[in-house]
């Protein structure tokens, strides 16, 4: 297998023709590792889960130890996965040996500066419950940042390494080389970053509990729960959205509620938990903030992933992972990967991630609306929580106060699937060219074939959701530089032909020359 490498220039070509196909290609590994914590969890969560030990007796010290390392290794990956995408867009530069050990350090003082000259009168959630400062009697958290500090201190080194200008002034000093210099540089960007961050996310977490409070305050109206929807999924995706669960599913903006005995619980799946074990919850609104995971991770993600699947022309990539997809699915099904399937859909297709976007609001809008607010079994760790799975939907049908509720889900959940399976297919089919790239669909298909080498010399064609498979009949005539010119990120030789790395357009692509490949012998028999 032989990968055909671009020059320098090409390179940048490619980058600006197909942005995202780039970084699709870049964040593979992360993207990966986000579905293997997702595993770890659902497989942590079956074991713990209320019903499974009522049923099987999982109650044994040997189950408890198992699902806890599972739950803990499976938040880690998912809590940490901003730290393997800085990483990965760092070691992006092969040809700077330093610049992890670079990002790091000035990582670290990005922290230590933003730790230190930020007010310390934001809420306690919005701290990390692991690490923090401590200079002589005073001890600091350090602000939960998500994705947003390592960005914003990769933007700093990226910028210090994008020069190659070779200093002068200091080339007598053997301490105070290029990559010194360049270190030096990117501590200095990154404490000045810190700076700003220490006046700026403040205030960005008041606006973030302004919100919350506005929605707390209303929860019963379907327009404040749309807004939660979407602040939620817009909060997952920069990694920060532990903030708001803490304090709706556990703090008091999740509502408080005393039972018959006097006792209190704050916090939406606190109150949930006691309700559902006194049998209140037919009247009780507690479950809100939860219950759109029931459509999401039993319908609407499968609904996606099995039109995404069903692109799938090449039935050689299809046979060889059919048992890795229904994995996949089942995952979605018994613990949930929507954050690792938004990341997919923003990287290949923005477009569906926006739709999802409102659907996700929509879906939370529609259930309080109904009245259908049904909560899930929690497990005591925020990270590693499992929302919506389907052995609490299967545990919550048998109790007859739920079950209207359930109802409820089950229709809305059906009808979400075939909105999110038509959605994709109708993306994948007639959208992902036209949207995505500027310039007439055929025209970009006959600059296409023409730089496979024409009709003549393409032997045979198929597609996965982001690359194209082709076979040609003379390899010579393949137009490297063309394709990359139309957005090809990436060409792997190999065997059968190559693997072209395209972007969502793939499935159109090939469909568009099968089409003229199939009609290219009826043409001949006319002439």
């Amino acid at each position: 297998m032989n990968v055909i490498v671009y020059n320098r220039m090409e390179k940048l070509e490619v980058l600006k023709m197909n942005r995202l196909q780039t970084y699709y290609e870049q964040l593979q590994l992360p993207l990966k590792s986000l579905f293997l914590g997702c595993f770890l969890i659902t497989i942590g969560s079956i074991i713990a889960n209320p019903y499974i030990v009522m049923i099987f007796k999982f109650n044994s010290p040997l189950f408890v130890t198992a699902s806890k390392l599972l739950l803990y290794a499976g938040g880690i990956i998912l809590s940490y996965f901003p730290l393997y995408v800085f990483i990965k867009l760092l070691t992006h530069r092969n040809d700077e040996t330093n610049v992890v050990v670079t990002g790091f350090i000035s990582y670290l003082v990005f922290l230590v500066v933003m730790t230190l000259l930020s007010p310390t009168t934001s809420p306690k959630a919005a701290y990390s419950d692991i690490l923090n400062i401590t200079i002589g009697n005073e001890s600091y958290g350090l602000f939960k940042t998500g994705i947003f500090g390592f960005l914003a201190v990769l933007l700093v080194v990226r910028y210090c390494y994008r020069s190659h200008k070779e200093t002068t002034g200091f080339s007598q000093v053997s301490y105070l080389d290029r990559d010194t210099i360049k270190l030096v540089n990117s501590i200095i960007g990154s404490a000045i970053v810190g700076a700003i961050f220490a006046y700026g996310w403040p205030m960005f977490v008041d606006g973030i509990y302004n919100a919350l409070k506005f929605i707390s305050s209303d929860s019963h109206n379907p327009m404040s729960l749309f807004a939660y929807g979407g602040l939620e999924r817009l909060l997952t995706l920069g990694n920060i959205q532990t903030m708001m669960h803490q304090e709706i599913w556990l703090g008091s903006l999740g509502g408080s509620w005393m039972n018959i005995g006097g006792e209190t619980f704050v916090g939406d799946a606190n109150i949930w938990t006691a309700q559902l074990k006194e049998g209140l919850n037919m009247i009780s609104g507690a479950g809100r903030y939860t219950s759109a995971y029931y459509v999401l991770n039993l319908f609407a993600i499968p609904g996606y992933l099995l039109a995404v699947i069903s692109t799938i022309s090449n039935k050689k990539v299809l046979k060889k992972n059919i048992s890795l997809f229904i994995i996949v699915i089942l995952t979605s099904m018994l613990g949930g990967i929507i954050f690792p399937v938004e990341l997919l859909m923003l990287l290949t297709s923005p477009i569906l991630y926006f739709f999802h976007l409102f659907m996700t609001a929509f879906i939370y809008a529609i259930l309080v609306g109904f009245g259908a607010t049904v909560g899930f079994s929690y497990l005591g760790t925020l990270t590693s929580a499992t929302p919506g799975n389907l052995i609490d939907f299967i545990g919550l049908m048998r109790n007859t106060v739920m079950f209207n509720k359930i109802m409820i889900i089950l229709l809305v959940g059906i009808i979400t699937f075939i909105i999110y399976f038509a959605m994709t297919r109708f993306y994948y089919s007639r959208m992902a060219i036209d949207v995505l790239n500027i310039g007439s669909k055929k025209e970009r298909v006959n600059d296409f074939i023409e730089r496979l080498g024409g009709l003549e010399n393409i032997e045979a064609i198929s597609s996965t959701p982001t690359h194209i498979h082709v076979a040609l009949r003379d390899r010579d005539e393949l137009n490297v530089s063309g394709l990359h010119r139309q957005g090809v990120t990436r060409i792997v030789e190999t065997r059968q032909g190559f693997t072209l790395s395209v972007g969502s357009s793939s499935y159109m692509l090939q469909r568009a020359v099968n089409r003229h490949l199939d009609a290219l012998p009826k043409e001949e028999t006319e002439e």
